[in-house]
């Protein structure tokens, strides 16, 4: 009865159809608020920082921002990166850890778009127009790579069209996030197997990230390189 309540309080807002498509995924998803998971454990949530323009341009960490996320894969312009000793003042308050995720929290239609951390992504500093949401060890079955598909899905990405609003000039998600139902699968077999083609398609990206890099590098090895390289016979 609780559950039905916190359901019908958390859809209240521009789509009232939503509520009748998440209670026909009664039978076959365990249906919790973003607020829910947060409170038992699952998940944790923080936003970012603000570095300011002058920042930008001064070192190689990448300074993230709601454009550099696209396609679940963080694409940071290297024009704003920022230098390493300021990255070394923030990055324990930042925490950013392997397979985080990152979606968008202020703008107009990135609000909700995400990406997880791979291990090429690890050394860098995230902007306060983003979430940074971890999933902590739980007992429902839910990880990064199934979280992320959850919160990409159409239904998820509904609610979050629903409840965006205007602040200042431009448009957020900010606490409404805790209001988004997430429908989780209770076959095991099936969360497993989202996850697995989520963490598949995430390995095959970070490798063709790594022999993208390689091929740049290459085309002009530096003198220490090309020393080490065997003539051709």
């Amino acid at each position: 009865m609780h559950q039905q309540y916190v359901l019908q309080q958390s859809l209240r807002y521009y789509d009232p159809q939503l509520n009748d498509e998440l209670d026909t995924l009664r039978a076959t998803h365990e249906l919790h608020t973003f607020r829910e998971l947060v409170a038992t454990g699952a998940l944790s949530v923080t936003t970012g920082d603000e570095l300011g323009k002058l920042a930008y341009g001064t070192g190689d960490v990448p300074f993230i921002r709601t454009s550099d996320i696209s396609n679940w894969e963080l694409k940071a312009d290297p024009k704003h990166g920022v230098d390493r000793k300021l990255y070394e003042t923030i990055k324990d308050k930042q925490d950013v850890r392997l397979h985080d995720i990152l979606m968008v929290k202020d703008g107009t239609y990135l609000i909700g778009t995400c990406a997880v951390v791979s291990e090429l992504d690890v050394e860098i500093i995230y902007q306060s127009h983003l979430y940074k949401i971890r999933v902590n060890p739980n007992d429902m079955g839910l990880d990064p790579f199934l979280l992320l598909a959850i919160l990409s899905s159409p239904i998820v990405q509904r609610q979050i069209r629903s409840k965006q609003f205007t602040q200042d000039i431009i448009d957020s998600l900010g606490e409404r996030i805790n209001e988004l139902v997430m429908p989780v699968p209770k076959d095991a077999g099936l969360r497993k197997r989202i996850s697995k083609m989520v963490s598949d398609a995430m390995r095959q990206r970070v490798k063709a990230r790594q022999l993208a890099k390689e091929a740049r590098q290459i085309v002009a090895p530096s003198n220490g390189e090309r020393q080490a390289q065997p003539l051709a016979s």
